[in-house]
């Protein structure tokens, strides 16, 4: 769990998950407090490739997603 971080900062870290600790790529799943709070109960999963900024984009929608609900 990452809390009190940017998209940025989150994907730095789901990266490093996906690519150095985790065996299967898939199986790195996402939420944030805001879509928790508003109800949202399903997870987002962190690309099997790309880069940093590629993973911050897909975090940083999925915040604006749920701000808009």
């Amino acid at each position: 769990m990452v809390m009190q971080a940017s998209a940025e900062e989150a994907a730095q870290f789901a990266v490093w998950l996906r690519d150095s600790f985790v065996p299967s790529p898939d199986l790195v799943h996402f939420t944030s407090e805001l879509a928790l709070d508003a109800g949202v109960d399903t997870y987002g999963i962190i690309p099997p490739h790309g880069s940093t900024d590629e993973i911050a984009r897909t975090l940083q929608q999925h915040i604006e997603s749920t701000e808009r609900r």
